[in-house]
């Protein structure tokens, strides 16, 4: 590491910089090989070149940490699903497919071993749902419970959809309703993994991500990653019962998708859309006139901001 950046580590403090501001500080200067790495630090998931011209491997892991994204009243099996689905979210994002997970437990010492066994049957189920392998992983001690999933998927016979190929133009969509994670909905989401297939597989999204911080955060970050700028008609943003309109920008952990496509494709979009899940447009991509932001009642969820 630079003594720029051993410097910066000295001098910052978390809450100036935010979760972005730290990641770049972090990994900003990382190298991959490209011959191996399609995308490294930036999106929902790395990718790694597979087998052939048309085979990609995802990887990606996550954490919930007890006082974070948990209470510890919270039911016991409902955690260990949390767990697992927010990586599946991550697969679903880029339209892949899983393949297996490895689980890093952390826990006190004097932790019930009952409640840790729910937690694992309730991961255990959620793996099988969704047709997970869970082959591994590690145990050590912890002030707190946590869980770290790190998740391999796979797209067999098709690209997976990054963040960075919405185009002036482009119609911007979101499955599902905003704002329910008060309403413990962020316990027991389902990851939408049938949908992400659906549209990496009919190329029917140019730019592809999952709600987890609040579209008042990741709706910014997918027009930095595609170099745009974007309208939001926020009377067309789908509120769940009870939300408000902040709630639905800020709150996080929605898990449903956000995803750009061309105006040529909404029909076909609509037409064949196979599942359940609502599908709402809610803006349109537009040049990149300043530095995209967020409108002023949106700011998204950052761990490390204060708020």
């Amino acid at each position: 590491m630079s003594t720029i950046h051993q410097a910066q580590i000295k001098n910052d403090s978390l809450f100036s910089l935010g979760e972005k501001g730290l990641l770049h500080l972090l990994t900003g200067h990382w190298k991959t090989d490209s011959a191996k790495v399609m995308v490294g630090v930036g999106d929902d998931c790395a990718v790694l070149r597979g087998e052939g011209k048309n085979h990609f491997l995802l990887f990606k892991t996550d954490v919930v940490v007890e006082g974070v994204h948990f209470s510890k009243k919270a039911k016991p099996e409902w955690i260990g699903r949390k767990a697992l689905s927010r990586a599946l979210s991550d697969l679903a994002a880029m339209g892949a497919s899983p393949v297996a997970a490895v689980i890093t437990l952390g826990l006190p010492a004097n932790e019930s071993v009952r409640r840790v066994g729910a937690i694992y049957r309730g991961m255990e189920q959620a793996a099988k749902k969704y047709m997970v392998n869970l082959v591994g992983g590690e145990t050590t001690r912890a002030q707190q419970l946590f869980l770290n999933v790190a998740l391999l998927g796979e797209c067999r016979g098709y690209q997976p959809v990054l963040r960075s190929g919405a185009k002036a133009g482009d119609l911007i969509f979101v499955t599902g309703r905003l704002g329910a994670t008060q309403a413990r909905r962020h316990l027991v989401f389902e990851p939408r993994l049938a949908e992400g297939q659906w549209l990496a597989q009919h190329k029917l999204a140019t730019a592809l991500m999952d709600l987890s911080d609040g579209l008042g955060a990741d709706l910014p970050r997918l027009a930095e990653a595609s170099n745009i700028d974007f309208y939001l008609d926020e009377k067309a943003i789908p509120l769940a019962r009870g939300a408000t309109l902040s709630m639905a920008c800020n709150d996080g952990e929605d898990y449903e998708l956000l995803f750009t496509t061309s105006p040529s494709h909404v029909k076909t979009l609509k037409k064949k859309w196979p599942f359940v899940t609502p599908l709402h447009c809610i803006g349109v991509i537009r040049p990149r006139r300043k530095k995209p932001a967020a409108p002023e009642f949106a700011h998204g969820f950052d761990h490390f901001k204060q708020r």
